[in-house]
């Protein structure tokens, strides 16, 4: 895999090219990948303004975004209640994510079938979509969102404050997830590790949207991503259940939920929704805080196209975890950090469903024997 596009200061070169391979398209589908998070969809929306600007139509396809993160109607292809159009886009531009195990058959195949095909992404992977100059990864960066601003920067674009926001919150969620920020009922703004302010590269990037952004700015941001302050009396009840639900694998080094199909609780929740995600990211985070002996948490669930695997660990063993349960199982796609990832299948079967998710588990504990 070519490493080229960095999160550190982007070469003129580097990034001409890109617009050029951008700009000579008639329509770009900007694609998300499965169960995308706050930062893919960050990262589409900062480049489809980009495709805006320069005039060239584009489309963001996303799982569930217009339930989740609120599209307008026309701004993107909802695939929880459309379908791929038979004929893909002369351009498709893959963002945060560069793997085919991060979609499904059908998306994937509608990758494989664009004229032009780039890729942006932060994640590793052993099975790259691209392996040449239009794939631009860099492991080092903390977000995706970040590559996207260096992307600007380095073509002097003078950037919005919504496309400022927008990558003020990618940058956020991802920087979260990575246990650079903390959140605090006592301040709106978050709390920056040890961690963050050691790395001048995200220190930089983040500390530039913070100067830009007015605080009301920063404040509206901060109150969309910290759910956890704002939960209904059922989403609180769902929070507290799930510790109950905990089952644990033959040496309780790996504990795990499992929300089945047709859940109640869960349906009556929305599903598989940003506020549902924040709930089971905390479960996980706060039980490997609580809990010395275990290494691994992870919540199945269902969403509007399957069922899912969301993983974190203590010890940076998700992507050998997934490695190791793809040797056992072929078909499990999976992907994401060395502590932290997701993955699924795309079937709406129970039986299938069941039968994955006793997979995956007896694959993790073989993992851990």
């Amino acid at each position: 895999m070519d490493i080229s596009f960095q999160a550190k200061p982007i070469s003129l070169k580097t990034a001409e090219y890109t617009k050029s391979q951008l700009l000579k398209s008639k329509f770009v589908d900007i694609v998300c990948h499965s169960s995308s998070d706050e930062d893919t969809i960050a990262s589409a929306r900062a480049m489809k303004w980009f495709l805006d600007k320069n005039n060239i139509p584009s489309r963001i396809i996303s799982d569930g975004g217009m339930k989740s993160f609120l599209y307008k109607p026309g701004d993107t292809l909802d695939l929880s209640v459309n379908s791929l159009p038979e004929k893909s886009a002369d351009t498709v531009l893959c963002v945060d994510f560069s793997e085919y195990s991060r979609v499904s058959a059908s998306l994937k195949n509608y990758i494989e079938n664009a004229k032009n095909l780039l890729c942006i992404d932060h994640h590793k992977g052993s099975n790259p979509i691209l392996k040449n100059q239009n794939i631009y990864v860099d492991l080092t960066a903390k977000s995706c969102s970040g590559i996207i601003l260096r992307f600007f920067e380095a073509l002097k674009l003078k950037i919005p404050m919504v496309v400022k926001r927008t990558l003020y919150c990618g940058m956020t969620d991802d920087l979260r997830k990575n246990k650079y920020l903390t959140f605090s009922d006592k301040s709106f703004l978050p709390i920056k590790s040890k961690e963050f302010m050691a790395d001048e590269n995200t220190k930089y990037l983040y500390t530039k949207m913070e100067n830009e952004l007015p605080q009301k700015e920063q404040e509206k941001v901060i109150k969309h991503l910290n759910i956890l302050t704002s939960l209904s009396k059922d989403e609180k009840v769902f929070k507290e259940d799930l510790p109950r639900r905990i089952k644990y694998n033959s040496n309780g080094k790996f504990a795990y939920v499992i929300i089945p199909m047709n859940d109640k609780q869960w349906n009556s929740l929305g599903g598989d929704n940003k506020r549902t995600s924040a709930i089971i990211s905390n479960f996980r985070v706060s039980t490997l805080e609580n809990n010395p002996n275990i290494d691994s948490v992870a919540v199945f669930y269902p969403n509007s196209n399957g069922y899912r695997i969301s993983i974190h660990s203590k010890g940076d063993n998700v992507l050998k975890m997934f490695e190791h349960v793809r040797k056992l199982y072929p078909e499990f796609s999976g992907g994401g950090h060395p502590e932290r990832g997701g993955g699924g299948n795309f079937t709406l079967d129970v039986q299938k469903s069941i039968d994955w998710t006793n997979s995956i588990i007896k694959g993790i504990d073989d993992f851990y024997k």
